[in-house]
């Protein structure tokens, strides 16, 4: 039987990170989906990571997607005059967890798609405390490739969703 995995996404309008972890919650992959240039308009950054998704979910063939859904503080202010707001953001998010549906469908073999709660998975821990852990608990993660944290959260997110729903995949009949 095939390993199954799990496509954990950290979404945002201008960089999503992404991270492939088995059921043991190693980590198989880690990276970015990016825009062709980060001053594109929202749109077309939006649109270049949808596209970059739909390739990735066709090559890793992951058992579930799992992304992280907002609880509605994204800004200019909480992001030192870079965020999108969230207008931007939510579309960005939906325009991911759409394509990620539609993979689902698709497939056609019970792909699971679900949203996770920022707060919920995180438990209020500062980024900066996730990514310090995510690299003590995975030596390949490489901090330096990112600088906004967003692999570090999409593995966190990834190995929680695992760590939630063990007994569940455990005994899942794929």
């Amino acid at each position: 039987m095939p390993q199954r995995t799990i496509l954990a996404l950290d979404p945002s309008s201008t960089r999503t990170g992404y991270a492939l972890l088995s059921e043991q919650e190693k980590l198989l992959e880690a990276g970015f989906l990016s825009p062709r240039k980060r001053t594109d308009p929202a749109a077309e950054r939006i649109a270049a990571m949808v596209e970059d998704l739909m390739g990735l979910l066709h090559t890793l063939e992951p058992a579930a997607v799992v992304i992280e859904w907002t609880t509605g503080k994204v800004g200019r202010r909480r992001h030192h005059g870079g965020g999108a707001g969230l207008a931007v953001y939510g579309v960005s998010l939906g325009a991911l967890w759409q394509a990620a549906c539609f993979y689902a469908r698709m497939a056609g073999v019970g792909v699971r798609v679900e949203l996770v709660a920022e707060n919920e998975w995180t438990d209020g821990r500062p980024k900066a405390e996730r990514t310090a852990a995510i690299a003590r608990l995975y030596p390949q993660y490489q901090a330096e490739r990112d600088p906004g944290g967003d692999m570090a959260d999409a593995i966190g997110l990834g190995g929680w969703w695992i760590r939630r729903h063990r007994f569940k995949l455990l005994s899942d009949d794929a």
